[in-house]
Formats: structure tokens, C-alpha cells, sequence
């Protein structure tokens, strides 16, 4: 299918063979009788009685209706799981300018009483009659309040912040002046009004923003984007809502719209569970119930029956379309012609001083492990025994990486920390000492600190550079900042308590440096090995990004740099948005920076970084 004419630039014929597809998911199989057919997870039951009611009865969930379920509720859209650089975002754009109207707007919706067995307890889609549901006889009802109408809506596509201003910029580049008009829905101060919202024709949002406009309590409350009803709505990178039980997740599903996309390099990332949220994002039936995918899919192939296995590669082949860069067309010629990406694994040896560094901090290591082995108490102290893991991984980048840290000698006396909670800290003005964390909690994360155990609640990993919470909670410095909407203040992920970020104090930890790094500064044998690739190429005038999961190691990696006269910009999760899209920016048009440090957590998907041709992973 040719690209619409308001497209400005030319689609590769992979591009057009995806455009066609996508075009026709979203027609549905027959659509001049989808209205009359009823949908396939129903049956019509006529009850004996003189009004000749007929009854639905959803074989699946238990829900029961007197509204007919006709084929248009089935799932419009798919996912689009082309492999990284294969250009979703440009396919994307033209299916939203070949095909894009208004979402229908929705005068009053039924109240529903639904069975709670269902996927999130709700029916697949709210009709334009307002017809009372029954009861359903199966499982314990939850009476719906009346919800307010919603506006008819273009166009949504929700996409992590780093990727916020690329979408724009992108949509920005490629589409003919003014035939589109785009609202980026970001920042405390957006408006909420429905009217205004859904006037617009793409309006781009962030997963964080998503989640905090869906009060989970009852949907009545849900402003903002719940108030529209979208035409439809694009997930970029959707592995993001892949735990079903997460906020984003349920809150991704309870958005109403006509049709639905989820973009993605990995649909399945660690579990074939991470499939079931796609699914129940997209309204796939009957497998957005998770009683059935649990019954059907998750059990028989966690227990190596490959009945599980077949049955997602049969429920996934009419509504994805994977290719790689290896893929080829009909002919046989690759669908993609890259010059060949050359990928080198260096080993480095360690020098003397550092195998001698290594070795005591594995014997270490070992003697706390061999306790824990003794006492039978490995599986209680997992996050222990991966924080001695963790910090033997950075050995191997920097002894300096696992030398304790200069910035927390204020707090270093941890019972000067226990005092400052108790008493509230410089945050208790009010003298509210209600909201306090208790003694008997402060002594658990005093204690922890010593012994400097725990993992981030956010991503679940050991902590990188930690910060506390004036409530006490203890979270990467990384992952608070980018749970909040606004880059100076926010509310606490654990208990939802406000703070700003001079709030927030860096946890006492062993990860920054004591030592001071500029006087005493060593070269690891990675680094001079880095040094000397970066100098190679440097002539040629290549750009590098060097990434590296530890803002540590980016720290350390700046002294040599700047000793060497390379320069280099940062891109790290402490920047805001606008921080971030000013970098991107300098390394991509600036000729003279020649270096991007990047972090992981912050850069690890999704950016357009096409001006480096080399990427060293630290």
C-alpha cells in the first residue's frame, strides 16, 4: 500500500507490505456485517417468558448482557514487532495519516455489572445504547456507577520520556506542514480538559503521565486522557506495561479506543506472561481473561508441554508482524541492505594491582557466601549475595567503583541519619509527626545500610547510586527521578508521600568514592583499552557512545577524557527532559564532541543516535 501524499519522504516496500497489513487489522475481518454477527465469545440464550428477552451469556468471563455483542467489539490492531531500526515509528506515522478520524463519542454509558472473572472485571466495550447488563449468575457482581460521556478523540501514542520530543520531531519532519495538528500532554501544569484534548489529531503522552491520570479506585474519577474516547491509541516500546499486575499495565487496558497498536522490538522479554498484558491491552479474545491464558498458555509451558507454546504462535500470527535485518523478500534479497556491523568482545587483562584487588574482594566475598551456605539461609539473603556479585563486576571496571563514597560523610555516622528521620529531618516544619516512618523501621534501614543489602523497588536490581526519601525509602537516584512527571519534585513510589528533590539525601553506600579520584586518579586496564580504541578514531573524527549501567563508572570515565582533550557530552537519568533532548542534540550536530557517555537506565531504547558509528559497552 503507497503512503498517503501527506507523507514526506519514501517508505522502503517492507514499510508498504506493513502499512497495508496494519490497514487491514484494523478493517476487520467482514466489516460490512461485523455490526449484525454476533461476536464469537457469546452465546444468545432466549428466556421463556412473555417479553422474549434475549440474553447474552459470555462463555469465557461469565458476564452476562441484554446488549447484542456484535463483531466490532473483537480487537482491532496488532502488534508491530519489527526489529530495532527497521523505522516503527515511519510506519506508524503513515497508518496515522492514511487512515485517522475521530474516536465515537460515547452519550452515556450502560451501567455495568460484569463478572469480576473477567480479564480487569469490565465488558470489552461500552456500546452506544444505554441498556442495563444482568447480573451475571456465575460470579460476584460489582455494580459500575454511571460514567460521564466521552469525547470523540484522534489520536494517542504513549512512549517513555527520553522519546517524547523524537516522536514530535519525527512526526514534525515527515508529515506536510499543518496536516496535522500534534499536542505533547506532558508536565504538572497540563490541562485536563477532554474538549481540549481530543480536538487534536496525535496527542503524545508518557507512560508516567498515563499512570498518574488512573485513580484505581473507580474510573468515574479517571480525568484527562479517560475522558476520550480515542480512535486510537499507540504503545511505543510496549514491553513497558509487560507485568500485568503493574499500575502502567492496567492502566494502558483501561483506555477506551476503536483501535489499538503496540510497538516493540522484544514482545517477550523474561516470561511468555509479559505477552498476556500485550494482550490484554489489545483486547485480544478471548485471551485477555487470564483464568484461560493462565489455563490454556502460562501452565502447560511453564511445565514444557508445547501444546502452550503452539497455541501463542497460533493466537500471535494474525495480529503480529515480525521482521529482522536479516529478513528477505520473496526474491530472496535481504528486505535491508546495512553496511556490516562489525561486534569485537575485548578482553582485557587485568594488571597486577588490580588482579591483587580482585582477588581479596573475591575471598571476601566468598567467606560472607560460605556463611551464608552454613547458616542455610542462601535464598533469605539473595539480594546480599548479588550485591557481591555486583560489586566484583565493578572491580573489573575500577577498583575506585567499590571504594566507599566522599559525598555521604555528613551521613556516614548512620546513627546521625537514624536521628535526622526521627526527628523529621529539616521536612518537619509542621510538626505533623504523624506522617513519620516508625522507630522500629528506621532501625531496619539503618541496619540494612550497613550491612548494605536491599534492591530498588523500581527495577529491582541492586541499588546504583541510592538516595533516601524523607519517608525513609530507599530507591536508585535514577529510577525516582523518572517515576516523577516533573523534574523537581514528585511524589514517593513506595507510599505516595509529596517530596522535592532537595528532599532527597544519597543513601551512605560503598558505591561513590572516598578516595579523591581527581588527585589519586589510577587508569583501570579497561579504561586505557577504551582510551586507546577512542584514539584511534579519533582522527577520522568518528563519533562514539560508550555506555556503562553504573553513573559511577560514567563519573570516573569524565577524568580521563578531559585529561586527554576528548570531548564529550553526558546523558544520564538525571536530566530532565529538556536536558536530554539539548544533548542529543549537541552530540548529533556538533562536530567537535566525539563522545557520549550514556547510561543504560536512561538511553537504553529507543533514541535516534545514527551520528555515532560506535558504541563501546563498558
Amino acid at each position: 500500500r503507497d503512503p498517503p501524499e501527506a507523507l514526506q519522504c519514501d517508505l522502503r516496500p517492507y514499510q508498504k507490505q506493513a502499512l497495508h497489513w496494519m490497514l487491514q487489522l484494523e478493517k476487520g475481518s467482514c466489516s460490512q456485517d461485523a455490526a449484525t454477527t454476533l461476536h464469537p465469545c457469546w452465546e444468545a440464550y432466549k428466556l421463556d417468558d412473555k417479553r422474549e428477552f434475549v440474553l447474552y451469556l459470555n462463555v469465557f468471563s461469565g458476564d452476562a448482557t441484554t446488549e447484542f455483542p456484535s463483531t466490532l467489539q473483537l480487537s482491532r490492531g496488532g502488534i508491530l514487532a519489527d526489529a530495532m531500526g527497521l523505522g516503527k515509528t515511519i510506519m506508524t506515522i503513515s497508518l496515522l495519516l492514511s487512515d485517522s478520524s475521530k474516536g465515537r463519542v460515547t452519550t452515556q454509558h450502560s451501567t455495568q455489572i460484569s463478572g469480576e472473572a473477567s480479564g480487569l472485571g469490565e465488558t470489552p466495550i461500552q456500546s452506544l445504547d444505554s441498556v442495563k447488563n444482568l447480573a451475571s449468575p456465575f460470579s460476584f457482581s460489582k455494580i459500575r456507577k454511571l460514567k460521564a460521556p466521552l469525547i470523540g478523540g484522534g489520536n494517542l501514542v504513549i512512549c517513555p520520556m527520553t522519546l517524547l520530543s523524537q516522536w514530535k520531531a519525527e512526526i514534525e519532519a515527515h508529515t506536510k506542514p499543518n496536516s496535522l495538528n500534534i499536542y505533547v500532554h506532558y508536565g504538572q501544569s497540563r490541562p485536563k480538559e477532554a474538549s481540549f484534548i481530543g480536538q487534536n489529531d496525535i496527542v503524545l503522552t508518557t507512560y508516567g503521565v498515563v499512570a498518574s491520570e488512573f485513580s484505581t479506585e473507580s474510573s468515574t474519577e479517571n480525568g484527562g486522557l479517560y475522558s476520550v474516547h480515542w480512535f486510537r491509541i499507540v504503545l511505543d516500546e510496549a514491553h513497558m506495561i509487560k507485568s500485568s499486575k503493574s499500575l502502567i499495565s492496567q492502566a494502558a487496558a483501561a483506555l477506551t479506543a476503536d483501535r489499538r497498536w503496540c510497538l516493540t522490538g522484544t514482545p517477550i522479554q523474561n516470561n511468555l506472561e509479559d505477552l498476556y498484558s500485550l494482550f490484554r491491552f489489545l483486547k485480544v479474545e478471548p485471551w485477555r481473561n487470564w483464568a484461560l491464558w493462565n489455563k490454556l498458555v502460562q501452565k502447560p509451558f511453564e511445565e514444557g508441554d508445547e501444546r502452550g507454546l503452539k497455541l501463542v504462535q497460533t493466537i500471535l500470527k494474525p495480529v503480529m508482524l515480525r521482521r529482522t535485518k536479516h529478513s528477505t523478500d520473496k526474491e530472496g534479497r535481504p528486505i535491508l541492505t546495512l553496511p556490516p556491523a562489525n561486534i569485537e568482545v575485548k578482553y582485557c587483562d587485568l594488571s597486577e594491582s588490580e588482579k591483587d584487588f580482585y582477588e581479596a574482594l573475591f575471598r571476601r566475598s566468598k567467606v560472607k557466601f560460605d556463611q551464608f551456605v552454613e547458616q542455610g539461609k542462601v535464598l533469605h539473603n539473595y539480594a546480599s549475595i548479588l550485591e557481591l556479585l555486583l560489586r566484583l563486576r565493578q572491580c573489573c571496571d575500577h577498583p575506585f567503583l567499590v571504594m566507599s563514597r566522599g559525598d555521604t560523610q555528613e551521613f556516614a555516622d548512620l546513627n546521625k541519619l537514624a536521628k535526622r528521620f526521627l526527628h523529621g529531618g529539616n521536612s518537619n516544619v509542621n510538626g505533623d509527626s504523624s506522617s513519620l516512618p516508625s522507630k522500629a523501621y528506621i532501625e531496619e534501614v539503618v541496619q540494612e545500610l550497613q550491612k548494605g543489602e536491599g534492591e530498588c523497588p523500581i527495577c529491582l536490581e541492586a541499588f546504583e547510586d541510592a538516595v533516601l526519601t524523607p519517608c525513609a525509602h530507599r530507591l536508585c537516584r535514577e529510577c525516582i527521578l523518572s517515576s516523577w512527571q516533573s523534574p523537581s519534585a514528585g511524589l514517593c513510589p513506595v507510599c505516595r508521600k509529596s517530596m522535592t528533590k532537595q528532599d532527597l539525601i544519597t543513601a551512605p553506600t560503598n558505591s561513590r568514592f572516598q578516595v579523591d579520584v581527581e588527585k589519586n586518579w589510577v587508569e583501570s586496564s579497561k579504561i586505557s583499552f577504551l582510551l586507546q580504541e577512542l584514539e584511534s578514531l579519533r582522527s577520522s573524527g568518528a563519533k562514539s557512545i560508550v555506555f556503562s549501567q553504573w553513573t559511577a563508572f560514567l563519573d570516573l570515565l569524565e577524568i580521563p577524557l578531559s585529561r586527554h582533550g576528548i570531548s564529550f557530552t553526558r546523558l544520564d537519568g538525571t536530566l530532565n527532559l529538556q536536558q536530554r533532548e539539548r544533548v542529543i542534540r549537541e552530540f548529533s550536530e556538533d562536530k567537535r564532541i566525539l563522545v557520549l557517555l550514556m547510561s543504560l537506565k536512561a538511553g537504553g531504547v529507543g533514541i535516534n543516535l545514527t551520528a555515532a558509528s560506535n558504541a563501546f559497552v563498558m
